[in-house]
């Protein structure tokens, strides 16, 4: 079974969310780039980016 990640990484102009599932997750693990990773719900799998974003912001601190 998949299992989805909202994953916060650093983009060009700060941090910036994107979803990625476990059969792609592997080949990105040795990312420098990535701040945190949220494993999702499956209700959440199916929300859209932005949504996800409100509901696991990028830790501050």
């Amino acid at each position: 079974m998949t299992e989805w990640y909202l994953v916060w990484v650093e983009g060009l102009r700060g941090p910036e969310p994107q979803k990625w599932s476990s059969d792609a997750l592997w080949g990105q693990l040795g990312r420098q780039d990535v701040i945190v990773r949220f494993q999702l719900t499956d209700r959440e799998a199916k929300l859209p980016l932005d949504q996800l974003a409100r509901l696991h912001p990028i830790p501050t601190g």
